[in-house]
Formats: C-alpha cells, structure tokens, sequence
C-alpha cells in the first residue's frame, strides 16, 4: 500500500514538473519516462559514410561531393575526406549568407576534441573540418544541396541539446608533433551532437 502510494505520488511529481524535468534531462536518468508522456532526450547523431559520399543524421540522408584537393595533398598521398574518427559538431555558424558547422576532432590519445581553429598533430597539420554546403573543400563535409543542407540543420537543432565541452590548442604543429606542446583553452565550445566519419 506505501509502494503504491509513493509510485502515485512520484508519478504525480514528474507529470506536474515536466517543464523542470525537461531541465535537468531526467529523461536520460529515466530512459522509461516516455511512458509517462514526457519527451525524450535522445539526440540524434550523425555519419558520415566516407566510400559512398553521404551523410545521415537522425531520419535525413544527403549526398556530399567528393572532395578535391590541391596538388601537393595529392602528390603527399593525403585524403582529401573527412578522416575517419569521432567529431563534435558545434552550433550553427553564418556568415556572409553563408552557414556551417564546425567539427571538432577527437584527440588520437581518446581524452578531450581539438579546437575547429588548430592545427591537428595526427591529421599531418590541418585541421579546420567543417560540414556545410558552400564551396567544396578538402577535409570537411560538402553537401551538393542547399535544401537538404537546411533539413539536416532542422534534424539537428530540432532533436539536439547544447552542451559545453573543452578543446585543446597545437602549440606550433610542425611534422605531426606540437613543438611547443598542447594547452587546454579557456573557453569552452558548445556542441549539438556527434558524428562519426566511418
């Protein structure tokens, strides 16, 4: 008879808090909330699928172009694809009636994501991955069209949470190394979600 009690009262609870409840993402506590009729905080992610050139995130599908790039990435052998790995996709950037997302790159050590604005050790010092759909560079994700573009820009902001996390910073990347050691920034990025370039 208590159970039952305290079962009722605590379901009244979260009904009556569902703005609070939204807050505080009790839902990723409480993965069954759905029962209950409250949202569920479940982000969608992001792939990017390197050998057919498209992306996919949530429910959304689009063709990427083929990145081309310059002739010393060629002759070097590099790849001119996103590399493979774990990126965080950062808030929506415009500029000059243009708009993307910034990515940012997981560390090879597995602890902590590069800056978008640093030279990358293991990616031979480059770095400035973005995903968008302006002019086809080397290194980022370029969709063809704008209108899937902005579909997968309402996929993401739509069922996404912000969140802040910390980047590091290359201190002079010369031949994959950071001469000069990393640092920690001391201000945070904020993130919607992740992608996985496979």
């Amino acid at each position: 008879m208590v159970k039952k009690f305290w079962l009722k009262a605590s379901i009244a609870l979260l009904i009556n808090f569902k703005t609070w409840a939204e807050e505080i993402k009790l839902s990723t506590i409480f993965p069954n909330l759905k029962i209950l009729g409250m949202k569920s905080f479940r982000n969608v992610y992001c792939t990017y699928y390197r050998n057919t050139d498209e992306i996919t995130c949530g429910t959304v599908t689009c063709q990427t172009h083929v990145p081309f790039g310059n002739n010393f990435e060629e002759e070097e052998g590099l790849e001119t694809k996103l590399p493979l790995g774990w990126y965080r996709i950062g808030t929506l950037q415009i500029r000059h009636d243009s708009s993307w997302f910034n990515l940012y790159r997981r560390r090879a050590s597995g602890s902590g994501y590069w800056d978008f604005y640093t030279m990358i050790p293991e990616r031979n010092c480059i770095g400035n991955f973005g995903l968008h759909a302006g002019e086809n560079l080397p290194g980022s994700v370029t969709l063809k069209d704008k209108r899937c573009f902005d579909r997968l820009i309402r996929q993401i902001e739509r069922k996404t949470t912000t969140e802040k996390f910390d980047v590091y910073q290359c201190r002079k990347c010369i031949f994959n190394t950071c001469w000069l050691g990393t640092r920690l920034l001391p201000s945070y990025r904020e993130y919607l979600t992740n992608l996985r370039s496979i």
